[in-house]
């Protein structure tokens, strides 16, 4: 799973990384111990950028 090296979006120390892909189409790499934040953090967006789609494509059919 952490098969990238590189520096830690999160914590900023070189590691073996992971990648998060964002709904946006962006993404960010995590070490072993900011894993969970990250993946907290992804997720978080991901569903408030969901969200604002829903908005936008219904605030688009009320026009």
């Amino acid at each position: 799973m952490f098969t990238i090296e590189g520096v830690c979006d999160w914590c900023k120390k070189p590691s073996l990384l992971v990648r998060h892909d964002y709904l946006d189409g962006k993404s960010n790499l995590s070490c072993k111990e900011c894993y969970s934040l990250a993946t907290l953090d992804v997720r978080q967006f991901n569903l408030g950028e969901l969200e604002q789609r829903r908005r936008e494509e219904s605030q688009s059919l009320n026009i």
